[in-house]
Protein backbone atom coordinates (compact mmCIF):
# COMPACT_ATOMS: atom_id res chain seq x y z
CA UNK A 1 0.00 0.00 0.00
CA UNK A 2 1.12 3.37 -1.06
CA UNK A 3 1.06 5.87 2.00
CA UNK A 4 0.09 8.91 1.83
CA UNK A 5 3.74 10.92 1.90
CA UNK A 6 5.22 8.91 -0.40
CA UNK A 7 3.85 10.16 -3.97
CA UNK A 8 4.71 13.77 -3.63
CA UNK A 9 8.10 12.83 -2.04
CA UNK A 10 8.95 10.08 -4.77
CA UNK A 11 7.94 12.87 -7.36
CA UNK A 12 10.17 15.04 -6.11
CA UNK A 13 12.62 13.14 -5.63
CA UNK A 14 11.97 11.60 -9.19
CA UNK A 15 12.20 15.19 -11.13
CA UNK A 16 15.33 16.21 -9.25
CA UNK A 17 17.01 12.98 -9.86
CA UNK A 18 16.04 13.77 -13.62
CA UNK A 19 18.04 16.80 -13.49
CA UNK A 20 15.33 19.14 -13.06
CA UNK A 21 16.29 22.18 -11.72
CA UNK A 22 13.32 23.63 -9.98
CA UNK A 23 12.90 20.43 -8.39
CA UNK A 24 16.73 20.30 -7.04
CA UNK A 25 15.86 23.84 -5.68
CA UNK A 26 12.62 22.89 -3.83
CA UNK A 27 14.34 19.66 -2.49
CA UNK A 28 17.73 22.13 -0.92
CA UNK A 29 14.59 24.67 0.24
CA UNK A 30 13.19 21.80 2.19
CA UNK A 31 16.45 20.53 3.98
CA UNK A 32 19.61 22.86 3.50
CA UNK A 33 18.92 24.93 6.89
CA UNK A 34 18.27 22.28 8.75
CA UNK A 35 21.22 19.73 7.84
CA UNK A 36 23.38 22.77 7.93
CA UNK A 37 22.00 23.73 11.40
CA UNK A 38 22.92 20.16 12.48
CA UNK A 39 26.20 20.15 10.55
CA UNK A 40 27.15 23.09 13.00
CA UNK A 41 26.57 21.42 16.08
CA UNK A 42 28.42 18.41 15.38
CA UNK A 43 31.49 20.49 13.85
CA UNK A 44 31.11 23.42 16.21
CA UNK A 45 33.02 25.58 12.86
CA UNK A 46 30.47 27.18 10.31
CA UNK A 47 33.35 26.47 7.65
CA UNK A 48 33.47 22.74 8.54
CA UNK A 49 29.36 22.89 8.54
CA UNK A 50 29.26 24.13 5.20
CA UNK A 51 31.57 21.84 3.80
CA UNK A 52 30.20 18.56 5.77
CA UNK A 53 26.24 20.20 4.12
CA UNK A 54 27.87 20.17 1.37
CA UNK A 55 28.85 16.56 0.73
CA UNK A 56 25.74 15.38 2.22
CA UNK A 57 23.68 17.42 -0.52
CA UNK A 58 26.43 15.89 -3.20
CA UNK A 59 25.74 12.37 -1.86
CA UNK A 60 21.90 12.69 -1.68
CA UNK A 61 21.91 13.77 -4.92
CA UNK A 62 23.87 11.03 -6.58
CA UNK A 63 21.23 8.38 -4.72
CA UNK A 64 18.17 10.04 -5.76
CA UNK A 65 17.11 7.24 -7.76
CA UNK A 66 17.50 4.88 -4.89
CA UNK A 67 14.71 6.59 -2.88
CA UNK A 68 11.29 4.45 -3.11
CA UNK A 69 9.11 6.26 -1.36
CA UNK A 70 8.38 3.82 1.57
CA UNK A 71 9.07 6.30 3.80
CA UNK A 72 9.12 9.69 3.92
CA UNK A 73 11.64 11.92 2.08
CA UNK A 74 13.02 13.84 4.98
CA UNK A 75 13.57 10.55 7.09
CA UNK A 76 15.34 9.07 4.20
CA UNK A 77 17.65 11.95 3.26
CA UNK A 78 18.17 11.93 7.21
CA UNK A 79 19.59 8.25 7.25
CA UNK A 80 21.65 8.73 3.63
CA UNK A 81 23.37 11.65 5.93
CA UNK A 82 24.00 9.65 8.76
CA UNK A 83 27.13 7.89 8.14
CA UNK A 84 28.67 11.14 6.88
CA UNK A 85 27.71 12.90 10.16
CA UNK A 86 28.79 10.06 11.97
CA UNK A 87 32.11 9.99 10.03
CA UNK A 88 33.00 13.54 10.65
CA UNK A 89 32.05 13.63 14.48
CA UNK A 90 34.21 10.37 15.11
CA UNK A 91 37.02 12.30 13.20
CA UNK A 92 36.19 15.70 15.07
CA UNK A 93 36.67 13.38 18.35
CA UNK A 94 39.71 12.36 17.49
CA UNK A 95 41.37 15.35 16.55
CA UNK A 96 39.40 16.84 19.74
CA UNK A 97 38.55 19.59 18.06
CA UNK A 98 35.28 19.77 20.49
CA UNK A 99 37.89 21.13 23.59
CA UNK A 100 37.36 24.81 22.36
CA UNK A 101 34.13 25.44 21.95
CA UNK A 102 33.63 28.02 18.67
CA UNK A 103 33.03 31.28 19.21
CA UNK A 104 30.16 30.90 16.86
CA UNK A 105 28.52 28.13 18.44
CA UNK A 106 28.46 30.45 21.75
CA UNK A 107 27.11 33.62 20.12
CA UNK A 108 23.80 31.16 19.84
CA UNK A 109 23.32 32.31 23.52
CA UNK A 110 20.79 35.33 23.53
CA UNK A 111 21.80 38.34 24.84
CA UNK A 112 21.13 39.11 28.46
CA UNK A 113 20.84 42.27 30.63
CA UNK A 114 23.22 40.96 33.33
CA UNK A 115 26.82 40.81 31.79
CA UNK A 116 27.55 38.21 34.25
CA UNK A 117 24.34 35.67 33.50
CA UNK A 118 25.78 35.81 30.32
CA UNK A 119 29.22 35.11 31.15
CA UNK A 120 27.69 32.31 33.02
CA UNK A 121 25.43 30.96 30.46
CA UNK A 122 28.41 31.00 27.92
CA UNK A 123 30.56 29.02 30.07
CA UNK A 124 28.09 26.34 30.92
CA UNK A 125 27.08 26.06 26.80
CA UNK A 126 31.05 25.37 26.65
CA UNK A 127 31.05 22.79 29.20
CA UNK A 128 27.54 20.96 27.81
CA UNK A 129 29.78 20.90 24.39
CA UNK A 130 32.91 19.89 25.87
CA UNK A 131 31.07 17.16 28.05
CA UNK A 132 29.33 15.90 25.08
CA UNK A 133 32.69 15.37 23.39
CA UNK A 134 33.53 12.61 25.81
CA UNK A 135 30.36 10.61 25.93
CA UNK A 136 29.94 7.71 23.64
CA UNK A 137 28.52 9.01 20.31
CA UNK A 138 24.90 7.63 20.56
CA UNK A 139 24.01 9.08 23.67
CA UNK A 140 25.74 12.20 22.54
CA UNK A 141 24.05 12.29 19.38
CA UNK A 142 20.47 12.16 20.81
CA UNK A 143 21.18 15.22 22.80
CA UNK A 144 22.46 17.18 19.96
CA UNK A 145 19.68 16.22 17.89
CA UNK A 146 16.74 16.46 20.62
CA UNK A 147 17.98 19.14 22.84
CA UNK A 148 19.98 20.97 20.75
CA UNK A 149 18.84 20.97 17.66
CA UNK A 150 14.85 20.53 18.58
CA UNK A 151 13.93 17.66 16.72
CA UNK A 152 10.63 15.46 17.89
CA UNK A 153 11.16 12.38 18.88
CA UNK A 154 9.93 10.59 15.65
CA UNK A 155 12.48 12.10 13.54
CA UNK A 156 15.50 11.36 16.28
CA UNK A 157 14.17 8.02 15.83
CA UNK A 158 14.21 7.91 12.05
CA UNK A 159 17.80 9.57 12.03
CA UNK A 160 19.26 7.33 14.69
CA UNK A 161 17.33 4.24 12.95
CA UNK A 162 15.82 3.22 16.61
CA UNK A 163 12.22 2.74 18.01
CA UNK A 164 11.20 5.72 19.86
CA UNK A 165 11.17 4.07 22.92
CA UNK A 166 15.19 3.38 22.19
CA UNK A 167 15.52 7.27 22.02
CA UNK A 168 13.58 8.07 24.98
CA UNK A 169 15.72 5.82 27.11
CA UNK A 170 18.91 6.87 25.56
CA UNK A 171 17.71 10.58 26.16
CA UNK A 172 17.29 10.13 29.45
CA UNK A 173 21.11 8.28 30.17
CA UNK A 174 22.03 10.98 28.03
CA UNK A 175 20.70 13.58 30.00
CA UNK A 176 22.06 12.15 33.23
CA UNK A 177 25.46 11.52 31.71
CA UNK A 178 25.48 14.63 30.56
CA UNK A 179 24.33 16.69 33.70
CA UNK A 180 27.05 14.45 35.83
CA UNK A 181 29.66 15.76 33.48
CA UNK A 182 28.34 19.55 33.61
CA UNK A 183 28.01 19.64 37.11
CA UNK A 184 31.65 18.30 37.96
CA UNK A 185 33.16 20.86 35.27
CA UNK A 186 31.22 23.95 36.57
CA UNK A 187 31.04 22.90 40.08
CA UNK A 188 27.17 23.84 40.08
CA UNK A 189 23.87 24.32 37.71
CA UNK A 190 22.83 20.31 37.60
CA UNK A 191 21.04 18.79 35.09
CA UNK A 192 18.17 18.56 33.60
CA UNK A 193 16.84 22.22 34.36
CA UNK A 194 20.43 23.92 33.44
CA UNK A 195 19.11 27.33 33.09
CA UNK A 196 20.29 29.57 31.34
CA UNK A 197 21.23 27.01 28.91
CA UNK A 198 18.80 26.98 25.93
CA UNK A 199 17.08 24.24 24.80
CA UNK A 200 18.27 21.93 27.25
CA UNK A 201 14.77 20.58 28.84
CA UNK A 202 13.91 17.54 31.72
CA UNK A 203 11.07 16.46 29.85
CA UNK A 204 11.13 14.53 26.26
Amino acid sequence: MTNAFSSPDLLLARRAAAGQADAWEELLGLYAQRIYNLALHFTGSPTDAEDLTQEIFLRLYQSLRLYRGDVPLAAWALRLSRNLCIDNWRRVRREQRFAVVSEEVLQWLPAADDPQAEAQGREQLRAVHESLAEMPEDLAEVVVLRDLQGWSLEETAAYQEVPVGTVKSRLHRARLELGRRVTTRLGAFPLPGMAPVPALEAGC
